[in-house]
């Protein structure tokens, strides 16, 4: 759920000792499946839950004769992530055939962009102030799902063909797999926000595709790259990286070439192995679609998808640093989903102890998310619940450490703050009289510690307010407390 936050200074020094100062360059390439009911060039659903290859057609399977049709939604969508991560929207733009054979390939080539793509030239900013610059981001068709079974034999599930997803293809700028990692956090980010994807790593629907070289010294000519296919979760890219980066460093150290491959990260050997040779673009043998005209984009159209923009990520950390006093770490934690972002400013209406609740909301809520595997939308509770309970926090009827107590018992749906408070007598109270009744007693039973205090041991004073509030088991304010222990101990 919650942003992985990694130290890229120190994961970059880390990376230059292990690796005897060879310097890592990288690229990276994104996929993302494109948040639609229907496939791309087809009205075939996009549902993975059904049957495998139930969910196809003639277009999809690439019958002959038969005639594919853009749907406008995957590209208002593309749109819509171009503007998001600052590219130029291209208005005219075009389809080609990418050519090759592969048994989850029905066609025998897959539509793309090739020469011109919907969009181009954007950025994203890393929490160092790195640029990662974004070359291009173009549509394309997904291939079919080869599963291997126990016994070495290959099926293919096509219901995935079709698939429309998003390719978001960078400049060579990444320095370490920590840098990979957080970029890739920001896209998937991003795609949440505007509903462009769902981006479950888990699911596929977000996949890395990282190119890699290393060189002695900054000064040397890049490296020769490998490419690392279908990495689906932050630590398949981590690892997959590292184990790269060590693997071509050695090969250079020991004075053998790096060959241009396609490699397969193996999660359960921790290794990367060789798949094939890394084809180049001309193997591909690409030409203009010849069954699409060109994707024709007008400026009405960009400007309708603008309106429907929403608050980006980046602008969210930055009003909220404003709003409600947090730091660049927290804002980052309160906006790393947009689920998360939307509960906590519901929940926090109307409060006017506002950094004592938003610490509060920091401290307890995503470690409940984490704890249990979840999203804001699954908790047990709603965001005006929560809210009930800050306001009691809010109002000193309870304090932070019973608040804790009535959370836990709304996390497992035992109730509402206020009866939760009431069943568990967790209520403060500013009652003078009763507060003046447990200090008293406090007094009576600890005779020697109340002398040294008189006597001038001032640290003393707060093991009395301490047994106080144990005795008292929340049921009084600390400031009453306070204030009722000095004037009886005058």
């Amino acid at each position: 759920m919650m942003t992985l936050f990694l130290n890229l200074r120190k994961e970059q020094k880390q990376y230059g000792e292990r690796m005897d100062n060879f310097i890592p360059t990288m690229g990276l390439e994104v996929h993302a499946q494109v948040k639609s009911k229907s496939k791309i060039f087809c009205r075939c659903a996009t549902d993975f839950s059904e049957k495998p290859n139930t969910n196809i057609c003639p277009i999809c399977m690439g019958f002959p004769g038969v005639m594919p049709s853009i749907n406008e939604e995957v590209v208002k969508k593309a749109v819509k992530a171009g503007m998001a991560l600052n590219c130029r929207i291209n208005l005219r733009s075009g389809f080609a055939r990418k050519n090759y054979f592969y048994p989850d390939l029905p066609k025998g080539y897959q539509i793309t962009q090739f020469k011109v793509p919907v969009a181009e030239n954007g950025f994203v900013i890393l929490s160092n102030g790195k640029k990662i610059r974004i070359r291009r981001l173009h549509i394309e068709e997904d291939t079919g799902k080869m599963i291997h079974d126990q016994n070495e034999d290959t099926l293919i599930d096509f219901n995935r063909a079709g698939v429309p997803l998003i390719e978001i293809v960078t400049e060579p700028d990444f320095e370490s797999s920590a840098e990979a990692v957080e970029y890739m956090n920001r896209i998937r980010e991003i795609l949440r926000y505007t509903e462009v994807s769902d981006a479950n790593m888990e699911m596929g629907e977000l996949r890395g595709e990282p190119n890699i070289s290393v060189r002695r010294n900054m000064v040397d000519m890049l490296g020769t790259k490998t490419e690392i296919k279908n990495l689906n979760s932050l630590k398949a890219i981590e690892k997959g990286i590292d184990f790269e980066i060590e693997r071509q460093s050695r090969l250079l150290k020991e004075g053998r070439e790096v060959l241009s491959e396609t490699m397969l990260y193996n999660e359960k050997k921790q290794e990367v192995i060789p798949m094939r040779k890394k084809e180049s673009a001309s193997e591909y043998r690409y030409f203009i679609e010849p069954d699409l005209p060109d994707l024709i984009i007008e400026e009405a159209f960009i400007e309708s998808v603008k309106k429907e923009m929403p608050e980006l990520p980046e602008e969210k950390r930055v009003r909220f640093i404003k709003q409600y006093n947090v730091s660049r770490i927290e804002s980052e934690i309160l906006s790393s989903e947009k689920s998360l972002a939307d509960f906590f400013e519901e929940a926090i209406k109307n409060i006017k102890q506002t950094k004592r609740c938003v610490n509060f909301f920091i401290r307890e809520i995503p470690a409940i998310l984490n704890s249990k595997s979840i999203d804001s939308a699954e908790l047990k509770f709603s965001a005006s619940d929560f809210n009930e309970l800050l306001r009691e926090i809010d109002s000193e009827s309870v304090n932070l450490n019973s608040a804790q107590i009535v959370l836990s018992e709304m996390s497992e749906g035992r109730g509402k703050a206020e009866e939760i408070i009431e069943r568990m007598n967790l209520k403060q109270t500013n009652d003078d009289f009763k507060a003046m009744e447990l200090i008293k007693e406090i007094i009576e039973e600890n005779p020697k510690e109340v002398e040294r205090y008189k006597k001038g041991e001032e640290k003393l004073f707060g093991v009395l307010v301490g047994l106080c509030m144990k005795k008292a088991k929340g049921s009084i304010s600390p400031a009453a407390i306070n204030k009722i222990l000095k004037e009886m101990l005058k």
